[in-house]
């Protein structure tokens, strides 16, 4: 009895599954991945197709899912013809018909690391309910990447310099790598990823050289997965009083744009005088030809 009982059961269970199939005549494609900008608004898609025109919507539904379960505070449901959300970074982009399309859309203000990862939409109509899922792919950018060097006065010939690269701010976790005039010198150098409050991420290599004035110039280049490159280039200063290249390069500057203002404001005062000599030998000219008129 127990056993036929069973059989019943799975019997029942089919049948329910099968009718269900046949019921639902609608599906729902969403976009695979959807990328943004960490701080920026990220739109999420999905498209709802019916067999059947003006189907009546019952409830729809967008959050997170971890374990083909809901998590966190991500849920935005729309039931009884309107939209309600746990947070308020999350909305909803108005809803498009087309025939038998509807196309929905999920709206993340703000976006945060903590955004990324897999969601779901969610429908139930009149005709029957069906879900899909797409992922969303936060990413930011490093900074411009800042270079320095111990020692960065009076650097020797044959002298031990650690040079340090810092980039900031940056997901997913990246990677720096060192080049000479010569060579990549990644190898020889030390990462350190650190990780900060709001999940983007800090990089700091430390990369230690014996000086050569023939290989003075080096550069540091921040990579991250999408192969996105930050370059900073410095400069040895090598010999007695000199400083980090960087402030040098910026020192000669100043000193050219100097020379070049008072170049030109002598040009100016020369051609002003030309000018002022050639007007007044004319108005002498002028004068004696007028008196030599008045005398004819």
């Amino acid at each position: 009895m127990a056993l036929s009982g069973m059989l019943y059961w799975a019997i029942g269970i089919a049948v329910m599954q099968a009718v269900y199939c046949q019921e639902n005549f609608i599906k729902v494609e969403c976009d695979p991945e959807n990328q943004v900008v960490y701080s920026q608004q990220a739109v999420l898609n999905c498209k709802v197709v019916s067999i059947k025109k003006d189907f009546q919507i019952i409830k729809m539904i967008w959050c997170k899912v971890e374990a083909d379960k809901c998590v966190g505070k991500t849920m935005l449901t729309f039931e009884n013809g309107k939209w309600s959300a746990e947070d308020a970074r999350f909305s909803s982009g108005a809803l498009e018909w087309n025939e038998k399309e509807l196309s929905v859309s999920l709206l993340v203000q703000k976006t945060q690391v903590s955004d990324q990862g897999s969601y779901r939409f969610m429908i139930s109509t009149d005709t029957g309910y069906e879900k899909g899922n797409t992922y969303l792919r936060v990413t930011a950018p490093y900074s411009v990447p800042v270079i320095s060097s111990v020692p960065g006065i009076n650097i020797e010939d044959s002298m031990p310099v650690t040079l340090t690269c810092n980039a900031s701010g940056g997901y997913p976790p990246g990677q720096i790598h060192w080049f000479d005039q010569l060579s990549n010198r990644t190898n020889s150098s030390a990462l350190s990823t650190i990780p900060t409050q709001d999940g983007r991420f800090n990089l700091s290599s430390v990369f230690i050289t014996t000086v050569s004035s023939s290989l003075a110039l080096y550069k540091c280049v921040v990579v991250n997965d999408k192969m996105d490159k930050q370059r900073a280039e410095y400069q040895l200063a090598i010999g007695p009083g000199k400083q980090e290249g960087t402030k040098n390069v910026k020192a000669i500057t100043a000193v050219f744009v100097v020379v070049g203002v008072l170049a030109f404001g002598i040009l100016i005062l020369y051609i002003h005088r030309r000018r002022s000599r050639g007007q007044c030998e004319k108005s002498v000219e002028d004068e004696e030809d007028g008196k030599a008129l008045n005398n004819s």
